[in-house]
């Protein structure tokens, strides 16, 4: 495709009179800033942090990633074999229709039981012990996912998304946001780019069962 792109582009510039040296210079050009979009529209996309609600791991006005081939290869053979479907654990960006991009983590995948007991999440009636948190973390129930309640399901292609400042994130324990479309998600987040001393790739979360 790129070589085809480069042929056609050589054609163009034969027919207009400009040193050669500029003609391979403006192809170089083209030709990189149609990698660009072609990387933002099917591979990755960038977002900034807004809000405080994934604090500690990400904080407000920081840049990240977003790996959109959990979207597009998700839920086939190769993607969930290669890891890209999205799991437990997975910072992932979303958009509620109406509403602006979040950052959350998955918590669970369809078909587990949810509920929150004494400042812990329950997935299948174990209790989480999420390795991302802060020691002090106290989960709070909501509205949708309230404190104490029966475990709710989380329904076929749908998940339960919380921010990691459990004490400041609108989430997946509220009637407004409740359990998330997967075709209300972004991707995952892959990997932190500024500011530039925190650079690097960002981890799947250790959630483990007590």
């Amino acid at each position: 495709m790129l070589e085809n792109l480069r042929l056609k582009l050589r054609d163009f510039f034969k027919g207009i009179s400009i040193p050669a040296f500029f003609a391979d210079f403006l192809q170089s050009v083209v030709i990189a800033i149609a990698i660009c979009i072609a990387v933002y529209v099917f591979i990755a996309t960038p977002n900034q942090i807004d809000g405080e609600s994934m604090e500690p791991t990400f904080k407000n006005g920081e840049i990240i990633l977003t790996n959109k081939l959990s979207e597009w290869l998700g839920q086939s053979d190769f993607g969930k074999q290669s890891g890209l479907d999205y799991q437990r654990g997975d910072v992932v960006v979303f958009q509620k229709p109406g509403l602006d991009d979040f950052i959350k983590r998955v918590v669970a995948i369809p078909g587990d039981k949810v509920a929150i007991k004494e400042g812990y999440v329950y997935i299948n009636g174990k209790k989480t012990d999420e390795g991302y948190l802060q020691p002090s973390t106290f989960t709070r129930g909501g509205n949708f996912i309230e404190e104490g309640a029966e475990a709710r399901e989380v329904p076929a292609g749908k998940y339960f998304v919380l921010g990691d400042n459990r004490n400041n994130s609108h989430d997946s324990r509220f009637l407004d946001i409740g359990f998330i479309n997967r075709d209300w998600l972004k991707g995952k987040v892959i990997l932190r780019y500024w500011p530039i001393n925190k650079f690097g790739i960002v981890k799947q979360g250790e959630i483990k069962f007590e």
